[in-house]
């Protein structure tokens, strides 16, 4: 079955003459079962004479769908009435490579004051009239502004997604977890709400995010800041999966020789969460004991070292005490 239509293409092969500069596609793929859709999607672009330039990226997880920029992700077929807004962000991104930018100076000025992450997601769906304005509304602001991870989602091709996010009509903008509108906004009232917000509400993925694009010091330097340890980073340092708490563990790192008595506050959470974790992150746990910990600490560690059985654990407890006792 092919995906587009014949002025489709014809409208695809115009904007591609236009561009002066051909910005990058990626086509991500993660094991989903749409995988093949947007496989086939892609696979018609290329066909396309003169067609897009589309890279493909395999993920291990994640919703698949095409990046346009690091920060700039479609979950949703750029078809139908999404097909222009598509195009449209195309070309801005060709646009910038030649310093033209078409953003009023508050919106500019808006955005220059964006120093922390934020995570916006918009679901859509392809035969909402009202979608295609809120892509539009939002696309400069993410091209314009690498703190901006958008993430566009059509809602009834991964309704998986939609329902863990409780989404129930579309278009439907969320702001971290803590945020939502329905229906139309403009930019200004989203900037507005971006910087009000405190840091310290951040959601564990979007702590996430930063920590994977290498920015430990960002959420250092913001805990220092409010003299406080965030309860999404210890979700991180409790986290299932290994490569997370590792990354947490930088902070801890830092913390512990920057901030000493703030990484403190660290040591009452991870000996009250314990008994109840896994024996990998009562590892991990341990270790930041013998980071962070004091004379209290190490005689908790001991008390508990008296009836370990796990070798893992034990010897971790080890380097604890050792650590602690320096």
């Amino acid at each position: 079955m092919a995906f587009l239509k014949p002025d489709e293409q014809k409208l695809i092969q115009s904007t591609i003459n236009n561009w002066e500069n051909q910005p990058q596609i990626t086509l991500i793929t993660t094991g989903h079962k749409e995988d093949t859709s947007f496989q086939a999607l892609s696979d018609e672009l290329l066909s396309l004479k003169p067609h897009p330039k589309i890279k493909s990226l395999k993920k291990e997880s994640g919703l698949p769908g095409f990046q346009l920029k690091d920060n700039l992700f479609f979950s949703a077929f750029p078809l139908e009435k999404e097909l222009e807004p598509f195009l449209d962000a195309l070309s801005q991104l060709s646009a910038i490579k030649t310093g033209n930018i078409e953003l009023s100076s508050d919106i500019q000025e808006s955005l220059s004051q964006i120093h922390m992450p934020v995570r916006l997601t918009l679901y859509i769906a392809l035969q909402c009239p009202f979608c295609p304005i809120m892509v539009k509304t939002l696309i400069p602001l993410a091209l314009h502004c690498p703190h901006i991870l958008l993430h566009i989602i059509d809602g009834s091709l991964f309704p998986e997604s939609a329902a863990k996010d409780k989404v129930m009509s579309a278009p439907c903008l969320i702001l971290e977890d803590e945020f939502r509108w329905t229906g139309q906004v403009s930019a200004q009232e989203i900037l507005d709400i971006i910087l009000s917000r405190d840091p310290s509400r951040l959601s564990p993925d979007t702590l996430k995010n930063i920590l994977e694009q290498g920015d430990a010091g960002w959420i250092i330097q913001a805990m220092i800041k409010k003299n406080q340890i965030f309860d999404s980073f210890i979700k991180l340092l409790l986290h299932e999966n290994w490569s997370v708490r590792l990354g947490a563990m930088v902070v801890v790192e830092e913390l512990a020789d920057t901030a000493p008595k703030l990484a403190a506050l660290l040591c009452p959470i991870l000996m009250d969460r314990f008994d109840k974790a896994d024996v990998p992150v009562q590892g991990d746990i341990l270790y930041a004991l013998g980071l962070a910990g004091n004379v209290e600490t190490l005689a908790w560690i001991k008390s508990k070292h008296q009836d370990m059985e796990h070798q893992d654990l034990i010897e971790a407890a080890v380097d604890a005490m050792e650590n602690l006792e320096i």
